[in-house]
């Protein structure tokens, strides 16, 4: 699976709200014993192992043991924090991160859990790391406007960029179409194959129907995707892809897979390079000074070993 992770964070996908009510955290209790506690919340070793697995499997950044453990930890005192000042992530904003983390692993959500499942990763242990994520994002942001990232500062740059044409989005709609490779067949031939349907694919009506007269494949239904949601290897393949054709095949889980471009329109969305550019200014704030923060909210609270 591919890192999604920073993209997530960017300020256009912040579901995190202020407001009244309890943090909507989907940290299970579990049999095993406490190997560290913050303010008497403990984590097991249970939930240490899934982190490593979500990490190095979802995130592509291998933990050890104790790097893991002092994650979790940092992750409770950022979310305490999150707490105090009122902030709370609801089920619907978690569940719209997750759709976009099986999005970008071009895995409709049910697919990803599953794969997630048989990967021996809990999707709550991937809910309970975005939460965290989501959290010390928006808590940076409040602190870097402690800091005087001024309005005239961020539309100077907002003007600059567009002047560069980086405002401008393309709106996808498109359809999956799966080679599934059966039993004791090679992947080439079904390759070689998905590639010569490809030549005849000039349009989503009658392509469409044409792939449904083929042995083995499965048509998936339209889904809407604009780029800036995509992970950039899926939003490249898309831009070079004409209206009415499919890209070029490449394997997944699920067999040999091309996306059919059915719509493709390009407009410009300020907001969402407004929102990059924060997010990116900000994380320039607090370089430096990010772990200072941390350290001053630990000190505010109890952790054991």
């Amino acid at each position: 699976m591919k890192n999604t992770s920073a993209k997530m964070l960017k300020r256009a996908l912040l579901l995190c709200v202020l407001g009244s009510g309890t943090l909507g955290l989907t940290t299970q209790s579990f049999a095993q014993g406490s190997i560290a506690q913050v303010n008497g919340e403990p984590i097991t070793s249970r939930q240490v192992e899934q982190r490593q697995k979500v990490s190095g499997s979802l995130f592509r950044k291998p933990l050890s043991r104790d790097a893991a453990i002092q994650e979790m930890i940092d992750d409770r005192v950022k979310i305490n924090e999150g707490k105090r000042l009122g902030m709370r992530v609801t089920p619907a904003a978690l569940e719209e991160l997750m759709q976009r983390l099986a999005s970008s692993n071009r895995q409709s959500p049910a697919q990803f859990e599953q794969n997630l499942i048989r990967a021996g990763i809990d999707p709550d242990a991937v809910r309970d790391k975005l939460t965290g994520e989501v959290i010390w994002s928006e808590l940076l942001r409040i602190r870097s406007r402690s800091n005087n990232i001024s309005n005239a500062e961020l539309n100077a740059e907002l003007d600059r960029r567009i002047a560069k044409g980086e405002s401008k989005v393309t709106d996808y709609v498109v359809r999956q179409v799966v080679f599934v490779v059966p039993s004791g067949v090679n992947p080439g031939q079904r390759e070689r194959e998905a590639n010569a349907a490809r030549g005849r694919f000039t349009d989503c009506e009658t392509g469409v129907e044409y792939m449904r007269t083929l042995r083995d494949v499965a048509i998936k239904e339209r889904i809407g995707r604009t780029s800036s949601e995509l992970s950039k290897g899926t939003a490249d393949l898309l831009a070079k892809t004409s209206l009415g054709r499919l890209t070029a095949p490449f394997r997944t889980e699920q067999g040999i897979e091309m996306l059919a471009v059915c719509e493709k329109n390009e407009r410009e969305d300020r907001l969402i390079l407004r929102n990059k550019i924060e997010q990116e200014m900000m994380s320039k704030a607090n370089t430096g000074s990010s772990a200072q923060f941390l350290n001053e909210l630990k000190s505010k609270v109890t952790i054991s070993r």
